[in-house]
């Protein structure tokens, strides 16, 4: 199968490949189907969540973890048994970027993690109950950390 993709043209992709959102995104309800691309092919650390159907809906995703070692979201039980998982280790989490021109200004939601369950390939978006986390985290603070 082929579809376009707003980033990378024309691209092929497995049914296995596919993530699938019963609830969608917060904001694209209707968005069930994504699959994730790479824009390197090094670390995998960013990421476009890249819808099946609308080539113009896709994300830029981040691996948290791989900028916030102290990053650690639990998702609620309900949240687990959308996605069929048992062990939250076995999950893998995404969050969404807000890319300004100005790097600085950037944000990253680290409140509303994308949980996926690469057994399932089911995906959730979820809100962490953890306050500590903020919708807007600027990245001018990983620079800090870093």
């Amino acid at each position: 199968m082929e579809m376009e993709t707003k980033y990378f043209g024309r691209l092929p992709y497995t049914e296995e490949e596919q993530i699938y959102f019963e609830n969608g995104l917060f904001g694209f309800e209707e968005a069930k189907h994504f699959i994730l691309i790479r824009f390197d092919n090094e670390s995998g650390n960013i990421l476009c969540l890249q819808n099946i159907e609308d080539s113009d809906l896709a994300f830029t995703l981040m691996n948290p973890f791989a900028f916030l070692s102290d990053y650690a979201p639990v998702p609620c039980d309900e949240d687990m048994k959308k996605i069929g998982a048992t062990d939250i280790n076995e999950l893998l989490f995404y969050n969404i970027c807000v890319i300004q021109p100005n790097l600085q200004e950037s944000t990253v939601n680290l409140r509303s993690p994308i949980v996926v369950n690469p057994e399932t390939q089911k995906g959730i978006q979820v809100i962490l109950d953890d306050t500590q986390y903020s919708f807007k985290y600027q990245f001018q603070n990983f620079l800090k950390e870093g």
